[in-house]
């Protein structure tokens, strides 16, 4: 008989009072919380955990989670100018992180565990018109996948993924191809000469051709992260420096994560947003 459940809790690790969910599937089992429809942890078995959540996160006073998979909407980074026509002060990475989104449905079957959230929001700085933006996780024994909808016009997006590594430094993402635009230098763009980016410093970079495939491996285990909908891969670190100036962020913490993100950023796509990110863990490595 299948032991596959959607069980709701009241907090997750030291974030006490959090809305979450805890879905399990087989050995697999993830968190999410109705906070920001935010992935917390995904456990592909038991005692493996492939989701960085900072042990220094905070969610109350309308604070975003650090770690885990934030959901970045209806823009990515600081505003752009398109959609801040008022030029407001507005937060980095939209304005559905720290709202409590609503329980729309939840599924159980043999071979895979569903749940999905929705929010809409009148908040839109560039028009009056409420928007409706939804998330669906499902779980099965071999892999997880998010799945972020909108049918606004003009819109950015980004699953902004934090992954555990067993350390930085042997940290490889590979099957990067392309142009990208490197934060650190100001924006400026290079190309990538080779097909896998290690980490010895500061990265923010926004690749702007990816695959529907890369995949990370950090010295001991490999995952797989399979994207569709996007237009842009994003690869942050903020290195010691930056770290260290993160108030939610242990000093050290940039050692044991890479984010790696599937993202949605060109204004000029008219199209309904569908953008999903799957995460399938292919074992530690011989």
């Amino acid at each position: 008989m299948s032991q596959n459940a959607i069980t709701a809790q009241l907090g997750f690790a030291h974030l006490q009072d959090l809305p979450c969910y805890v879905l399990t599937c087989g050995q697999a089992k993830a968190v999410i919380s109705s906070y920001g429809a935010h992935l917390l942890s995904y456990q592909p078995k038991a005692g493996t955990e492939v989701i960085y959540l900072s042990p220094e996160a905070e969610w109350q006073d309308n604070t975003p989670i650090r770690g885990g998979v934030p959901v970045c909407w209806p823009w990515f980074g600081p505003t752009a100018a398109e959609l801040n026509p008022a030029q407001k002060k507005l937060p980095n990475h939209g304005v559905v992180r720290t709202e409590l989104w609503q329980l729309v449905k939840k599924s159980v079957s043999e071979h895979a565990v569903i749940i999905e959230f929705g929010i809409t929001t009148s908040s839109l700085p560039y028009q009056d018109a409420p928007a409706h933006l939804s998330l669906q996780l499902t779980l099965t024994e071999t892999d997880l996948s998010l799945t972020l909808n909108s049918d606004q016009a003009v819109q950015q997006a980004a699953l902004h993924s934090y992954f555990v590594v067993d350390s930085v430094h042997q940290a490889v993402v590979s099957d990067l191809t392309g142009n990208y635009l490197d934060k650190v230098e100001a924006g400026k763009e290079f190309h990538q000469t080779i097909e896998e980016l290690r980490f010895s410093k500061e990265v923010d970079r926004v690749y702007l051709s990816t695959p529907e495939q890369l995949t990370l491996k950090d010295g001991k285990a490999q995952l797989q992260i399979i994207q569709q909908g996007h237009d842009a891969s994003v690869l942050w670190n903020p290195w010691s420096e930056k770290a260290a100036m993160l108030k939610d962020l242990p000093d050290l913490g940039y050692l044991d994560f890479v984010c790696v993100e599937t993202a949605r950023l060109s204004l000029n796509n008219k199209t309904p947003l569908q953008l999903v990110q799957q995460i399938r863990y292919t074992g530690q490595l011989e």
